[in-house]
């Protein structure tokens, strides 16, 4: 699913694109894409999906979206109500102008005055949720948020603390949220840290690198891709990791190398990060 960066990026697109401005109307596709909870499966869809976002949205105006790890949230002028947007795996917004016709796998649209945001999704694993909560919803079960919040580097050994691979528990939300596979890979080659590490094996120099590392991986991320027209790298967008998709290590030039872990594959530099 999108990370921590590629949530902010859509955060602040919404941002831009509103202004405080009045939802018209909304204009629904695929109803299973209004959802009673957070889900990525469809049949989870809202009984009363269409009636129930149009009195989340329509005639109010909208507020800052709010982000908290990979999780987006949007009220609209009558806080704390309004919408959790879920962007599954390759969900996205874009901006049309009204009298366009709507977009390649849009799945619903919110009008205002002189353009229509879309949302859009190939694979239907995302979704909007009316909440009556959304910053409680927003929060719910997940640890401080990596980059507004950064862990120093003896916060950042307690949260990893334990016999896992420090790759897998940088994963679990619960302890650090926002930090997903491939974030998490490239804060360990910049750090020169091996994903098969136990995190109680970490030295202090080596978590002070990675507290320092993490942020900034995400930071870079968050202002060299953000655009209006953000792609993902699995849909063809520009790769710009440095071991993510790569066969070639930047720094030693050696071969990078694949791993599974819990399921994921962890790509990595084996020269680097013994």
């Amino acid at each position: 699913m999108p990370e921590l960066p590629e949530v902010e990026i859509a955060r602040r697109q919404l941002s831009r694109w509103t202004a405080g401005d009045v939802v018209r109307e909304v204009r629904v596709l695929d109803a299973a894409a209004i959802r009673h909870k957070r889900s990525t499966m469809p049949r989870d869809a809202h009984p009363d999906g269409v009636r129930a976002l149009e009195a989340a949205v329509v005639g109010r105006a909208a507020d800052e979206p709010m982000r908290l790890g990979k999780r987006l949230g949007w009220t609209f002028g009558e806080a704390p109500r309004g919408l959790q947007l879920h962007l599954g795996m390759t969900g996205q917004w874009v901006r049309r102008a009204p009298a366009d016709e709507p977009p390649r796998f849009a799945k619903l649209g919110l009008v205002l005055d002189g353009r229509t945001l879309w949302f859009l999704d190939s694979r239907r694993f995302g979704c909007v949720v009316p909440s009556e909560d959304v910053p409680r919803e927003l929060a719910e079960g997940l640890g401080p948020d990596a980059w507004l919040n950064p862990p120093n580097a003896e916060e950042l050994g307690y949260l990893l603390r334990g016999r896992r691979p420090v790759k897998v528990t940088l994963l679990d939300q619960a302890r650090l949220a926002g930090v997903g596979n491939i974030h998490a890979a490239e804060a360990l080659w910049r750090s020169g840290i091996s994903p098969e590490r136990a995190g109680d094996d970490l030295t202090p120099a080596e978590l002070a690198r990675l507290a320092e590392e993490l942020p900034a991986q995400l930071d870079e991320a968050i202002r060299t891709q953000d655009t209006d027209e953000f792609q993902y790298v699995t849909q063809g967008g520009e790769n710009p990791f440095s071991v993510y998709g790569q066969h070639r290590c930047p720094r030693c030039e050696g071969d990078v190398a694949k791993l599974a872990q819990s399921g994921r594959t962890t790509w990595w530099c084996p020269s680097c990060q013994q």
